[in-house]
């Protein structure tokens, strides 16, 4: 029988007097609550639950809990009453009338439970640092002895599992992990009279595993059967598996244990790759191994990555007759179910993270780091298929430190990272989101960096990953410099980071887009000051360039502002838009559609766009920008030469993984058809999207051609309009309606002298109107004495 505290607040306001034989007992503590309970808010907090080993109820009224024996009274227990033989659960973090609450510390933590008085100490625990989701409790509920155990919120400790301390040294690995050549013999070592056990396949060791009493051949495990790679749970839509052995390493995790004292050491993970010298596709591409005990991925009820308890649902409820499935059906309620979406793999939250170990070798294969980590499968629908992409977290629950010792982006500092599979793109180029976000790079929005890396999943191949920057608090700290608490982050029109107050600010800028005159230049003024305008244009202008289908401002779309504004930018206060989910862009129909398909674009068609484009302000930024980004971001000659660049060094490892995931008979030719199509999309992109502009926003003008010179780019830039004019002889096209502007900024050591060409001056910002013919001009910069 048990009450938590929150029940006790709502429901249990009984009176009753204290036997002076029974007292209420400090039963159990948890100080790193990451997934073992929830409070009554559905969060997981910090909890302290108290015994009643009477055979009477207890009023808990004038009773305290604390973590300071100077002050007694930090969390006041008058609502509370606690059952005979029962239990009560309380959540001192929340801070009670007439007391302020209390953490708890993970590293160690003194327990005070003390009487009406605040003056005789009723119980107290010396609580030692515990690990996540371990308790600190009497082994017998009301007795002695105590000992860290598995939680048991509100129930009887007797059902607890005893858990050993960890404080012996690490067992030691006389060969560590990473690249051979050739075979060799690993010893592993341990205290006097400690016993070592070890897995060879992902799972953690515990006194159950094989003991290791002798050496461990370590040869190139690629010739062994495979093992993940032979599960047909991975995808609810696809069972195929590779009839041939994916590339193998030697995954070893040992610990050391001594039976008599009920210690263990930590578990150490070493990674062992064989006779890869000669495997060509690997050359260059970094390598990422991912370790987790194989129950928490693919565990029927609690597996994060197969299909597992969710496909059984889903039979059952109807998505099977006949013995076959269903692509979807409609159950009685009217609600729809679909197939790919029937896997454990598309649940969410905390609850399934699941620890592992990473080790990340570099370009030439040399060890890098080794850390603890949480990990998630990650995406939409991309999740259904049998190669998934994870989010890795780095937290101090895990291992001594959260941020990852290695900046995977320069001028970075992360504790979280995404191994992406290619999202909506995965089976086709897979490389479509990242490639696209890397051309933007330098424009007023925020991109998501990435870097190719090859992953092995529990010592077997698992393909060709993306690691990816992720939209957090410390995205921007490391890109802008905004302090990481001083951060407003929306996603899809709900809050990421900042809460109700967040939420309200950005309601509030949408509403006065929405509802004010934006045609009164006065009131589009008001507007500047609170979006970044060039910033929204540039993400609309992108998403148009490369027709993006799977967007809107509820779907796709992320935008950030300091919480707090002050003067300089990027402090300002101003929301900016970021980039992300570009997959389902670049399709075959893409440049045949009917001109007005800009003006019936879902960007174009939000209310904060109709309204903005009301404002001839707006308009012209909108025009003049869209083709600085046509004619520098995606001019064809630039996107086919990096696209080139990109295949060189993806394809080899993309074909591995359609292989290994997708279809062994999967060729180059095949994948090089995903790279000729977007290639042809660009080839053929300007003449189309400019044509439907010019239609969109009525341009009645020619398209003119802006020759920029400077035979000296060392000395300075020149930009047109907002892009930059790069290389000694730059060119883009304009429409005549409006003028461009050319500014010329000097490098340090260098003056501006003017312009010459066709037009003759030393200011340096000139507007231009556009003649016949177009016009050339030539940027002098002469050095400083």
């Amino acid at each position: 029988m048990h009450l938590q505290a929150s029940v006790c607040v709502c429901h249990i306001l009984l009176g009753g007097g204290i036997s002076q034989s029974s007292l209420p007992l400090i039963n159990e503590v948890c100080s790193s609550n990451f997934t073992a309970v929830k409070d009554h808010n559905g969060q997981y907090t910090d909890y302290i639950e108290l015994y009643n080993p009477g055979s009477e109820e207890i009023s808990l009224k004038g009773f305290f809990l604390s973590d300071d024996k100077e002050q007694l009274r930090k969390y006041p227990l008058d609502p509370f009453v606690v059952p005979p033989k029962g239990y009560c659960v309380l959540w001192p973090g929340e801070a009670q009338a007439g007391g302020s609450g209390f953490r708890l510390s993970r590293t160690g933590e003194e327990i005070f439970l003390s009487d009406s008085d605040a003056e005789d100490i009723i119980d107290y625990v010396a609580v030692p640092e515990l690990s996540y989701n371990t308790s600190y409790g009497r082994t017998r509920d009301g007795g002695e002895e105590f000992g860290k155990m598995t939680p048991t919120a509100g129930e009887t400790n007797a059902t607890a599992r005893l858990l050993p301390s960890v404080e012996l040294e690490d067992p030691v690995f006389s060969v560590p992990g990473g690249f051979y050549e050739e075979a060799f013999f690993l010893t592993i070592t341990a205290g006097e009279g400690e016993i070592i056990y070890y897995t060879l396949d992902g799972s953690d060791p515990t006194p159950e595993a094989d003991r290791c009493q002798d050496s461990l051949r370590i040869d190139d495990a690629s010739r062994k059967e495979n093992v993940y790679a032979a599960r047909t749970d991975l995808s609810p839509t696809r069972q195929y598996t590779p009839p041939f052995p994916v590339d193998k390493a030697t995954v070893v995790r040992a610990v050391s244990f001594s039976p008599g004292e009920n210690k263990i050491s930590r578990i150490v993970t070493e990674v062992y790759f064989v006779g890869y010298e000669q495997r060509e596709e690997y050359n260059g591409l970094p390598v990422f191994s991912i370790v987790s005990d194989p129950q928490g991925l693919f565990d029927r009820e609690t597996g994060i990555y197969g299909n597992g308890v969710k496909l059984e649902e889903y039979k059952e409820s109807g998505g099977q007759r006949d013995g076959e499935l269903l692509e979807s059906f409609t159950d009685e309620a009217g609600n729809g179910h679909y197939l790919y979406e029937a896997s454990n793999a598309f649940m969410d939250g905390r609850e399934w993270e699941r620890e592992a170990v990473i080790t990340f070798f570099d370009e030439s294969h040399k060890p890098v780091f080794t850390q603890n980590v949480g990990i998630r499968t990650a995406g939409q629908s991309s999740r259904a298929a049998p190669q998934k992409s994870f989010s890795v977290y780095g937290r101090e629950i895990y291992d001594e430190n959260a941020v990852f010792p290695f900046a995977f982006f320069p001028g970075t500092s992360y504790s979280s990272i995404k191994l992406r599979n290619g999202g909506s793109d995965y089976g086709k180029a897979m490389i479509t989101d990242a490639f696209l976000e890397e051309l933007a790079e330098g424009r007023d929005v925020s991109i998501q960096r990435s870097s190719p890396c090859i992953v092995f999943l529990n010592g077997e191949y698992w393909g060709l990953y993306n690691i990816r920057e992720r939209y957090k608090e410390e995205y921007l700290n490391s890109h802008y410099g905004v302090e990481e608490d001083n951060v407003w982050l929306i996603d899809a029109g709900d809050v990421r980071v900042g809460g109700e107050e967040a939420l309200e600010a950005y309601q509030y800028m949408t509403d006065v887009l929405t509802e004010c005159d934006l045609t009164y230049d006065d009131v589009y003024e008001m507007v500047c000051g609170i979006i970044d305008v060039q910033s929204l244009i540039d993400y609309c202008c992108i998403n148009l360039y490369v027709d993006n289908r799977d967007i809107s401002f509820v779907q796709n779309t992320a935008l950030w502002r300091t919480a707090e504004a002050r003067e300089e930018e990027p402090d300002d206060g101003l929301w900016r838009w970021m980039l992300f989910d570009l997959d389902i862009s670049i399709h075959a129909d893409s440049n045949s559609l009917p001109l007005t398909w800009m003006k019936e674009s879902a960007l174009l068609n939000e209310p904060v766009m109709q309204s903005l484009l009301k404002n001839g302000q707006f308009r012209k930024q909108f025009c003049l920008t869209f083709m600085d980004i046509a004619n520098t971001v995606f001019s064809y000659d630039r996107v086919h030469e990096k696209l080139m660049e990109w295949r060189e060094r993806y394809s080899r490892q993309i074909v591995k993984s359609y292989r290994r995931f997708l279809n062994e008979d999967f060729t180059q030719e095949e994948y090089d058809g995903y790279i000729e199509a977007m290639d042809t999309f660009f080839r053929n992109r300007f003449s189309f999207v400019t044509e439907s502009l010019a239609e969109t926003f009525g341009l009645n003008g020619r398209l003119e051609t802006v020759t920029v010179r400077n035979p000296f780019p060392e000395g300075g830039v020149v930009t047109v309009n907002t892009a930059q004019a790069n290389g000694k002889v730059w060119q883009g096209n304009y429409f005549t309606d409006y003028p461009v502007v050319l500014k010329a900024e000097a490098r340090e050591g260098y003056r501006f002298a003017g312009f010459s060409g066709d037009v003759w001056t030393q200011d340096s910002r000139i507007e231009v109107n556009l003649p016949k013919g177009g016009i050339t001009v030539e940027a002098v910069f002469e050095k400083t004495e």
